[in-house]
């Protein structure tokens, strides 16, 4: 074996690819040959899945994350000042981040069905708390529960997708997760600004009581149990495809040496055959519709492992850099939704709650951008400079495409900042804080997360559990300073923005080590790490 064929064995995140830029994808995790695997479901049952847990995901962000445009009102039931309005958003977000170290074993051990199951219940429950509150006390409460409650939407889902679907397709849906979560985050307050208004506060968290008691059935009946325990079944099988070429480049004393491998898929004998018969032919059978699965009897080490390893794999390099790409924008975004109620609704803008709840629009529309475009052209990136590496692709080569987006980010900031201080135009306040945010908060997390995941792929679960406390712990901390930082400095909001500015620019720089040299240094570093072989324990 050459010393290219090596590396690209041994390390992951490097990776062969054919002339068009695609990689010959083996089946990772090994499907077993059982058609109620969720591996071998068919493509419409793996997609009602997804699309089960897509509005579960929806409904649980929109109620959480929602509040901001009711502030005033609020603000003049409960005499609060805006430190404790934004407090209620705060408390939220903390709980919504520490309560995955919970909800995933729990969800181990029990299975996702359940656990959604019970928590869509609790949803429920604290919507209809948060809907009766008459005490800034008891409604303070009621958010901090609700959030650790809609933590599910923060961690089933992407467990869900790593139990249906391969390591090459994760990509594509944890995009799709994505965007169920931030347009619950960037719809729920339109929705909540405009019942509001004409309804009262209390109306729109009935609504969201509504909405918790249709999840609870909605999982009855279209979410099937996706943990599946499939042990060691053996080596790892490529697509049932005839014949795979793959072109293999050493490099050595300035020469390029060309090395066809060549291999026909009954090559791997007889084991090529199990699983792959039954990949797109297996339904979930009965017993997986049962409301309860027997609880794993591993509960131990689900209980350790899963505490331990989100804690082990964030003084990782590369997956606390990837969480910190996310808090950065993702926060960018919160500290716009906490303020906006602040400034839309004073003079000289004196917007009512359903108009503040309108500016949301703006995130929208920047978000549906940074979704139609971040992939694509991360895909493109890469696929270029490994066409131009003798179409060997390392994990590194989408880092580039962040540098335009990283700009639009800081362009976010700074016109922000500046739009509020100086009390701009209310469009172009809209459009250049607003619009350019919700294009980041799709686009820069979007390619970091997918850089980390393609250089430890078997963890996929614990990269998000970082990254979403990462993203909460910092959005946390917003509501206790950027009030007092705005109203204390002599430059007013430019103050807090650039505080925000530094906090999201400074990871971003270390992207440039990583692209040229580090971050394979890391990989192969880290490349017999136990993490590579954590698929086989679920």
């Amino acid at each position: 074996m050459t010393k290219a064929m090596e590396e690209v064995a041994l390390v992951p995140g490097t990776e062969a690819v054919a002339e068009t830029g695609k990689v010959h994808q083996t089946l990772i995790p090994r499907p077993s040959n059982d058609p109620r695997d969720p591996l071998n479901w068919s493509t419409a049952w793996k997609s009602m899945a997804m699309a089960s847990q897509w509005l579960f995901t929806w409904i649980s962000v929109t109620g959480a994350l929602s509040i901001a445009p009711m502030f005033p009102l609020l603000g003049q039931e409960f005499h609060l000042n805006n430190s404790q309005l934004a407090f209620l958003t705060g408390i939220t977000v903390i709980t919504l981040g520490f309560a995955n170290f919970i909800i995933v074993p729990l969800s181990n051990i029990f299975g996702r069905r359940a656990v959604s199951l019970v928590f869509s219940v609790l949803i429920m429950l604290t919507c209809i708390w948060e809907a009766l509150a008459t005490s800034h006390r008891s409604l303070l409460a009621a958010r901090a529960m609700n959030g650790l409650v809609c933590a599910t939407s923060e961690s089933i889902p992407v467990q869900m997708i790593a139990d249906v679907f391969f390591l090459h397709e994760r990509g594509l849906w944890t995009g799709v997760y994505f965007t169920g979560y931030f347009l619950g985050a960037f719809l729920g307050p339109v929705m909540s600004g405009s019942i509001a208004a004409h309804h009262g506060w209390r109306s729109f968290f009935w609504l969201e009581t509504g909405l918790a008691a249709f999840a609870i059935f909605m999982i009855a009946l279209t979410f099937p149990e996706t943990k599946y325990h499939r042990g060691a079944v053996g080596k790892r099988i490529s697509p049932p495809e005839s014949l795979h070429e793959t072109r293999v480049f050493s490099e050595g004393d300035g020469e390029v040496a060309e090395k066809n491998v060549t291999t026909a898929a009954s090559s791997d004998s007889e084991d090529n055959n199990i699983g792959a018969v039954s990949v797109g032919k297996g339904r979930p059978a009965f017993k997986q519709f049962m409301p309860f699965q027997k609880p794993d009897s591993r509960w131990k080490m689900f209980v350790i492992r899963d505490t331990w390893t989100p804690i082990k794999v964030f003084f990782n390099p590369i997956i606390l850099w990837a969480g910190l790409m996310l808090a950065g924008p993702a926060d960018l975004v919160l500290f716009f939704n906490m303020s906006e109620s602040v400034i839309f609704a004073a003079p000289p803008y004196l917007f009512n709650p359903q108009s503040v709840g309108y500016t949301n629009f703006a995130f929208v529309v920047g978000a549906l951008i940074g979704l139609a475009t971040a992939g694509p052209y991360s895909d493109w990136v890469a696929a270029r400079a490994a066409r131009k590496n003798n179409n060997i692709r390392e994990a590194e080569m989408r880092l580039p495409a962040l540098w335009g987006y990283m700009v639009v980010t800081m362009l976010a900031l700074i016109l922000g900042g500046c739009a509020y201080q100086y009390q701009w135009q209310w469009g172009l306040t809209i459009v250049f804080g607003y619009g350019l945010a919700g294009l980041s908060v799709t686009t820069v997390p979007t390619i970091a997360i997918a850089y980390a995941i393609d250089c430890y792929k078997p963890i996929s679960g614990e990269i998000m559990v970082v990254a979403t406390v990462c993203k909460n712990f910092i959005g946390f901390s917003y509501s206790y300073w950027i009030f007092d930082l705005a109203h204390e400095s002599k430059h007013g909001w430019i103050t807090p923005a650039m505080v925000i500015f530094a906090c999201t620019v400074a990871p971003a720089l270390f992207a440039f080590p990583l692209y040229y040299g580090l971050g394979k240094k890391i990989r192969r570093w880290t490349k017999d790490s136990e993490l590579h072989r954590m698929e086989d324990l679920i």
